[in-house]
């Protein structure tokens, strides 16, 4: 587990600085955002992505932790971040006006985080250290999607 500690200071490192521009984005659209029930929403599953991967990097820079440990961890993780992202995404329920908008919710990045997180939790329980590399997937589902949902709230035209 320790190889994984350069991976934990990119992926928090990242987490970190996405979670502060989403931050400069919705001040940026605030009155936009604010106005619209389903961009505050879509604002704050982006903000439940970006603090998941944060999450995800803070467990696995814990020193000496067993892989097993670890995968009960990510397994708690991955249903609450599922539960919360499930509550924001049937509140706003609107489809997006635009394509790319269209796109994210059908592909749905907040279902395949939260399923990828939960498959790496369930390996590393089950067959231990080699899980660990679901994780990757996770962490870049959650990484675009959260990006390109940041993107499609920024340059929402609605007033």
């Amino acid at each position: 587990m320790a190889d994984w500690g350069v991976f934990a200071t990119i992926v928090g490192g990242a987490a970190a600085a996405l979670l502060g521009l989403l931050f400069v984005a919705v001040s940026i659209r605030i009155q936009v955002i604010a106005g619209s029930t389903e961009l505050r929403l879509r604002a704050a599953q982006t903000l439940s992505l970006f603090t998941a991967m944060l999450l995800v990097a803070v467990l696995l820079a814990v020193p000496g932790q067993p892989a097993r440990v670890l995968g009960i961890e990510v397994i708690v993780l991955a249903v609450l971040t599922a539960v919360t992202l499930l509550v924001l995404d049937r509140r706003a329920t609107a489809p997006s006006p635009t394509p790319l908008g269209r796109a994210i919710q059908r592909i749905n990045p907040n279902v395949v985080t939260s399923v990828t997180l939960l498959a790496a939790g369930i390996l590393m329980v089950v067959v231990g250290e080699a899980g660990i590399y679901v994780l990757v997937p996770a962490v870049f589902v959650a990484f675009v999607g959260g990006v390109l949902s940041a993107w499609v709230f920024l340059i929402h035209v609605d007033a």
